[in-house]
């Protein structure tokens, strides 16, 4: 459906969900492959938490660098962990502003629902004690000198974002993948920029609210890491948008759903991972119980394998992080444990040094 509006100061806007089925077709069931993959794992709560922190911290720091590109990450995730940092005051509320409205999302997702006071609020969340305009309020400038790809409609904001909520909550839409609506409604608060700062942060928190209400949570935090690295891309599609008229809304669809699918691989491939991490301590821990190993052999595999290079009998018995192991032994005995650990095939040599089997598992 689209839907055509005609501003105070009339420029014709429209509102459209028209993409060629074909190929976004094609994009979605894909997507719904890998969702499939992901949430049939075995998500056990150490990589649920793995994920829920690494993704979190991950996607604060993406989301605020998009904007402010000086911002390091290091310093980002030193501030999260309350630890020394280097970020000015402002850069510091940009980051807590985003961090609190993460944890919004996370908690009122199930009754979020599209209206204007609510794409206001996420603007305010985002704003706050930040000098980026007036939180909550809709702009009154024209924007072009600002965005040089695009000119964004100049009056009706307030009305225009409540034609874009009717727009987006009608029968109609509910036909569209759950993706397809999320970026859609990115796709929309982006083309109307109705604040004069932070509407890319607003578009997509909008958008993450309709992946938690899908059921698909992680996926936002991964795709804001996959926006700001193909940033140059990402205006593209949205230009290419443009010069339909605002009507075919393929070329952003099509950028974001690679981008969905891209990061459904990589938050499979982190919680295969995790899961191996586990499987591999509780096969070490059963070992240790039936006696194969020995104490201090059981203590070194846990190193060597979060370690995860390698190394020879040298360095064993002096690099800090085994010293603690072979301070009060022979390097005999550093030697036999090496041996034993190579019996049970949990450690694979390569010339003189060694290195752990992370086949071990099959």
């Amino acid at each position: 459906m689209i839907r055509k509006v005609i501003t105070d100061v009339y420029e014709d806007v429209h509102f459209s969900d028209r993409y060629d089925s074909e190929e976004i077709g094609l994009l979605t069931r894909e997507l719904d492959v890998r969702h499939s993959h992901f949430t049939n794992l075995p998500i056990v709560s150490d990589v649920r938490d793995f994920l829920n922190g690494e993704l979190f911290i991950s996607s604060i720091y993406s989301t605020s660098a998009i904007g402010k590109p000086d911002i390091e990450e290091e310093d980002v995730r030193n501030f999260l962990a309350e630890k020394e940092h280097g970020l000015d005051e402002t850069k510091s509320r940009v980051v807590n502003n985003i961090r609190r409205t993460f944890e919004y999302i996370n908690k009122n997702s199930s009754t979020f629902e599209m209206t204007p006071e609510n794409i206001r609020r996420m603007h305010i969340m985002y704003t706050m004690d930040t000098s980026e305009g007036l939180p909550g309020v809709y702009r009154t400038k024209d924007r072009t000198e600002v965005n040089k790809d695009y000119s964004p409609p100049r009056g009706s904001l307030d009305e225009l974002t409540k034609e874009f909520c009717d727009w987006f909550t009608s029968k109609d839409m509910e036909q569209h993948h759950p993706a397809v609506k999320a970026f859609l409604a990115h796709y929309h608060i982006g083309m109307l920029q109705p604040f004069s700062n932070g509407n890319g942060r607003v578009a997509r928190a909008v958008e993450a609210m309709v992946f938690a209400q899908a059921k698909m949570p992680y996926l936002p935090h991964v795709l804001s890491q996959y926006y700001k690295r193909n940033r140059k891309d990402y205006i593209k599609a949205f230009i290419k948008n443009e010069k339909t008229g605002g009507f075919d809304m393929t070329p952003f669809l099509s950028f974001c759903l690679d981008g969905a699918s891209r990061a459904y691989k990589l938050i499979t491939d982190m919680a295969v991972t995790g899961l191996r991490a586990i499987s591999v301590r509780e096969h070490i821990r059963r070992l240790r119980q039936m006696k194969k190993v020995t104490e201090r052999q059981k203590d070194l595999l846990e190193i060597i394998y979060r370690y995860d290079k390698p190394f020879d009998l040298n360095e064993l018995l002096t690099n800090p992080v085994f010293a603690g192991l072979y301070k009060n032994v022979t390097e005999n005995t550093a030697r036999n444990d090496m041996k034993r650990l190579k019996e049970l095939n949990l450690i694979t040599a390569e010339g003189s040094n060694y290195i752990f089997n992370r086949f071990v598992l099959g």
